[in-house]
């Protein structure tokens, strides 16, 4: 029986994809099959003066006994087989089933109730364009009375981290290697749900790192609020809600004005998304989250307990 060859690549530039390219085609002519392993899915090459994405690059590969990996979604038509592998959490998706601390900031959100000092969170992070794009775009907007939100740029503190919470030394997504965290090394900051932030707070809101109308990628920023069973929005790809529920979820139509998610303009993106999240703090939350009580617990269960993570069918319809 002949095993596929597999190759592992943090790809992510132009020179890298030439690298890659070339590697590719040697294995080709030594093995039945290739197996590669996307580590890095926000890939962008220029190539004959056009920059390309790595839905691209996979698709040169039509009609060759190749198949790729990785923790994206085809936003776009993909003609070779992918294959989705999740890391929202790099140390596995049961983290906050086995890993004491993990467990231990579950324990300390409070049931929901009125009267929390804010509806939404937003943690930015480092300083991006897109970032600096919404930032500015909160700032100007009414839901910014309505929000807990943080941006510390180039700070070494890249988020709000509470008493319960590893403070980062020089970024959020560095790993932590303590005794509670043996499960798997791969903890990180990023991956620690905050229980100041949750228990003020009623609603997420994210802004994913790579933002592209190829594909779409999912990471902590998603699974830290489904684990925790709360609603939330996303400041990502047009398509991205779409690319959510191909992996097996619910999002929160009609409770939360989705139709963001179908604008291709950036800008007029956010904006509508940042109206969705100011309509949505004239409802009551106990309202809310027993309207959308059987679609976070969908989420949650469907996270820890299925294997959504190697089973994924692209349908365009979903």
């Amino acid at each position: 029986m002949n095993m596929a060859f597999k190759i592992y690549t943090i790809a992510g530039n132009t020179e890298n994809v030439l690298n890659l390219r070339q590697e590719i085609k040697e294995a080709l002519e030594k093995y039945n099959t290739v197996e590669v392993y996307l580590l890095q899915p926000g890939i962008m090459y220029e190539e004959n003066k056009e920059w390309k994405t790595v839905i691209d690059f996979i698709n040169e590969w039509e009609g060759k006994p190749i198949s790729f990996f990785s923790n994206l979604v085809p936003l776009k038509d993909i003609s070779v087989p992918i294959t989705y592998t999740n890391d929202m959490f790099f140390a596995g998706y049961q983290l906050y089933k086995k890993n004491k601390r993990c467990r231990s900031l579950l324990s300390l959100l409070e049931p929901i109730k009125r009267g929390r000092s804010y509806f939404w969170d937003l943690l930015l992070g480092e300083s991006r364009p897109n970032r600096d794009l919404l930032h500015s775009m909160v700032i100007k907007h009414p839901i910014k009375r309505k929000m807990f939100m943080t941006y510390y740029r180039n700070d070494v503190a890249s988020g709000h981290w509470g008493e319960h919470v590893v403070q980062p030394r020089q970024h959020s997504a560095e790993t932590l290697n303590g005794p509670e965290d043996r499960y798997n090394s791969q903890i990180r900051c990023s991956d620690l749900i905050d229980p100041m932030i949750y228990n003020q707070t009623y609603y997420t809101a994210m802004i994913e790192t790579v933002i592209h109308k190829d594909f779409a990628m999912f990471s902590e920023k998603e699974a830290k609020p489904i684990i925790a069973k709360r609603p939330f929005v996303i400041f990502g790809s047009p398509g991205h809600l779409k690319a959510f529920r191909q992996l097996g979820f619910k999002s929160f139509s009609p409770v939360i004005d989705e139709r963001y998610d179908d604008e291709l303009d950036l800008e007029k993106r956010f904006s509508m998304c940042l109206d969705a999240m100011y309509q949505l703090c004239d409802k009551d939350p106990l309202m809310i989250y027993d309207q959308l009580s059987d679609v976070l617990l969908h989420n949650k269960k469907h996270f820890e307990e299925s294997s959504w993570q190697r089973c994924v069918s692209f349908d365009k319809d979903l």
